[in-house]
């Protein structure tokens, strides 16, 4: 009887050995699979342009494309820190001296960003969207994969926050001057002045003209004015677009600026000599 339990007994060890062994080869087998596993392909697209959304593309081994991306909303510029908040100051510097002027507008906002001035906060795509409906047109916007809004082009505009004693003719005079200042063409202060018998002088007809490119936009009341003459301090902008502002400037040969025409609607500029 002694015989038979000391038997029974190695042959529940032997088991239990035989299992463990088992037990581990299968372990040792599954983890060495686990790590020969192919590895999805990831591709990182980097944003080209400054203020896009960040986005990943994967591309999994199976073909499948998934897109994440953050949705990042761009630092409201606050026009009482414009002086005083360095980086801000340089960033409007920069952006006004790729345009070419330097101090007749108080900031270049671009059209996915917004501006604060006192307790109001103001989105340029709100401005752009009631001027273009307030001209019958539609205001183009597309929607990033990261559910982002945003508008079709990125562009710059001038904002010349109204103070007391501004009127629209003046202010656009300023700029004009400051324009080509920087090209080192001084414009006489009388230079839009009337000339030959109450004609209109060439500096006179684009200050006209420029009168039909601008956005006045009310603070308080939110929405686009319609009297270019009524401009109250601090409650009101005006709103430049750069890209057809200077685009005008750039095509006019200041020697012959007297020969433009000005319809009250069109301008023709004398071409530029090859």
């Amino acid at each position: 009887m002694l015989l038979g339990k000391d038997k029974n007994k190695r042959l529940v060890i032997i088991a239990v050995v035989l299992f463990g062994i088992i037990f581990f080869t299968i372990q040792y087998f599954s983890k060495a699979r686990e790590k020969n596993l192919p590895v999805s392909k990831t591709e990182t697209v980097i944003p080209q342009n400054t203020g896009d959304n960040a986005k990943n593309i994967i591309v999994e081994e199976d073909g499948t494309v998934q897109v994440q991306g953050d949705i990042i909303v761009m630092p409201t510029i606050d026009y009482k820190d414009l002086e005083k908040n360095k980086k801000l100051k340089e960033l409007m510097e920069s952006r006004k001296e790729s345009l070419g002027i330097k101090e007749s507008l108080d900031m270049i906002v671009r059209s996915d960003e917004s501006f604060k001035i006192g307790d109001i906060h103001i989105s340029m795509r709100d401005i752009l969207e009631k001027a273009f409906i307030k001209k019958g047109g539609v205001f183009e916007e597309k929607i990033e994969d990261s559910g982002a809004v945003r508008p079709q082009k990125i562009k710059e505009y001038g904002i010349y926050v109204v103070t007391s004693g501004d009127n629209i003719w003046n202010i656009h005079f300023n700029i004009l001057k400051d324009f080509y200042g920087n090209k080192g063409i001084n414009v006489s202060s009388e230079a839009d002045e009337p000339v030959n018998q109450g004609m209109s002088s060439g500096i006179g007809k684009i200050l006209k003209f420029s009168e039909t490119m601008v956005i006045i936009y009310n603070l308080i009341e939110k929405k686009v004015g319609s009297d270019i003459d009524l401009l109250d301090p601090l409650s009101k902008v005006v709103v430049y677009n750069m890209d057809e502002v200077f685009s005008l400037l750039q095509e006019i040969n200041y020697e012959n600026i007297d020969r433009i025409q000005f319809d009250g609607k069109t301008i023709w500029i004398p071409a530029k000599k090859l």
